[in-house]
């Protein structure tokens, strides 16, 4: 039996039904499309946190090896400024001891301050240009999606 021939309201309903089929592909490749782009700048900042938090554990050790650094030369101090006060013989000589140790100290403790703000300072700087890349690395890699 052969197909009898579509009616004008039934041309208009298949013509309708294709034109909602084609907006619905249509906005479903968009939509994955757009989901594509948001899991690309999300899998940057992502990825920009841990280099980030990496960093932030870098200078923490740096700062624990300064901080050790500065208590054995504290220590070394303390400890040639006891033997040296042991062997003193006058007042004198107890009062230079004293004067000569807190000289020390107080160098040791510039220095390594020094080298400690030199160090976070450098960090620092390494991180907000780490962190600005990664952040255009993201968001070109999300327009790439597109």
């Amino acid at each position: 039996m052969a197909k009898s021939p579509m009616t004008v309201p039934e041309q208009n309903a298949e013509r309708a039904m294709q034109a909602a089929s084609y907006g619905m592909d249509w906005m479903r490749q968009l939509m994955e499309q757009s989901l594509d782009q948001t899991a690309a700048m999300f899998e940057g900042f992502l990825t920009n946190a841990r280099k980030t938090a990496d960093s932030f554990d870098q200078q923490a050790s740096e700062a624990r090896e300064r901080s050790i650094s500065l208590a054995t030369q504290t220590l070394s101090n303390t400890m040639t400024f006891a033997h040296k006060v042991i062997r003193a013989r006058e007042p004198q000589e107890l009062l230079h001891l004293q004067s000569e140790f807190l000289s020390q100290q107080a160098q040791a403790l510039a220095e390594q301050g020094k080298l400690l703000e030199q160090s976070l300072a450098r960090g620092a700087n390494e991180v907000a240009k780490m962190t600005s890349r990664r952040f255009a690395e993201a968001s070109r890699r999300a327009s790439e999606v597109e």
